[in-house]
């Protein structure tokens, strides 16, 4: 209980935020739509237009906008046909209402102040929302495996739990990179976490959403692995009786190290809250947005940091044939000029 209660403690202002995301609408009469989706909108119509910004060739209308919504709606598609689902977006004309509003509105505003839209700048200030918005979208989605209609087998699977972290996380941007969305011409191509030279925070996107999902499926019944490092969450905490004899063995080999570390904790440390386990994975997720913005904008390269070596030309020297050529070759006399 006192785990429990520090927790909501220290993580009570992400909690307050994540509440507030869900339940405040932007107008309850002109948009009535919550703050989640609408900002998840703009986050995704800046990162779009900041790309097509490089596209050598305009863009048609509707390149333009089936491309944005594409990239809004890769995850939420792919993880609903996944499971059998149907997506929401499909049925309902007020997804399409909200974004579309969203993405039109800032297009204009962009187009009259492209000052405005500084990927850097808003990368840098926006990473605890882009954090909270990531949070919310993932377990929004895990929240489809217990549908009615999706097999027994997914629910208690915690594989299952990481791919649909994953697609939800990383679907749209995974598929708006493959496609190369933001162009004028659509082609297939690798798909950016794949690439080469993509590093950790290339694919933060894809392992950050299975970390997410992990851990919402960890805490609510294992508060104790909690104390082990991220890796332990990501690998070993799921909350499901596949995993709880390995579980059980770590937490008994982890209390081997601390005389007051209890090896049986399930029934004494009380379980997490949903919205106490979301504000925890939100708190990892914005400390890896965090470190993934310093090095992508603030920290040098490690190209631009290694030293560049200048090419050295060779001088050819002639060889001792030709230079004997050139001495028995007879030279010819000069005019004399009168």
């Amino acid at each position: 209980m006192q785990a429990a209660s520090l927790i909501s403690e220290h993580l009570g202002p992400i909690s307050d935020a994540l509440v507030l995301l869900n339940t405040r609408k932007v107008h309850p009469v002109y948009f009535p739509y919550a703050l989640a989706p609408t900002l998840h909108a703009a986050r995704v119509s800046t990162i779009f237009q900041a790309n097509t910004r490089r596209s050598p060739a305009a863009l048609s209308w509707g390149t333009y906008i089936t491309g944005y919504l594409i990239m809004c709606w890769g995850g939420g598609l792919a993880s609903s046909l996944f499971l059998g689902l149907p997506p929401p977006m499909l049925y309902s004309f007020n997804p399409a209402l909200n974004y579309l509003t969203v993405h039109l509105v800032l297009t204009a505003l962009f187009s009259v102040a492209p000052g405005l839209l500084n990927p850097k700048l808003l990368d840098t200030l926006l990473f605890p929302l882009d954090a909270l918005l990531r949070t919310n979208a993932v377990t929004m989605t895990l929240g489809l495996l217990y549908a009615p209609s999706v097999h027994a087998e997914y629910k208690d699977s915690p594989l299952i739990h990481m791919i649909i972290g994953a697609i939800a996380s990383a679907g749209g941007g995974f598929a708006a990179g493959t496609l190369n969305l933001w162009s004028s011409a659509w082609t297939f191509g690798t798909p950016p976490p794949l690439k080469s030279g993509a590093g950790w925070a290339g694919t933060l996107d894809v392992w950050g959403g299975a970390l997410v999902g992990k851990s919402i499926s960890a805490v609510r019944e294992h508060l104790h692995l909690i104390r082990c490092s991220i890796a332990a969450i990501y690998s070993l905490a799921t909350g499901h009786p596949a995993f709880r004899s390995f579980v059980t063995y770590v937490s008994i080999f982890i209390s081997s190290f601390s005389p007051s570390y209890k090896p049986n904790a399930d029934s004494d440390i009380p379980p997490l809250a949903t919205l106490e386990a979301k504000s925890l994975a939100a708190a990892v997720l914005t400390i890896l947005f965090a470190a993934r913005v310093a090095k992508t904008h603030w920290l040098p390269s490690s190209s631009s940091s290694r030293p560049s070596t200048a090419k050295t030309v060779r001088k050819i020297q002639p060889s001792s044939t030709s230079t004997a050529a050139a001495a028995a070759t007879p030279k010819k006399p000069k005019k004399k000029t009168q």
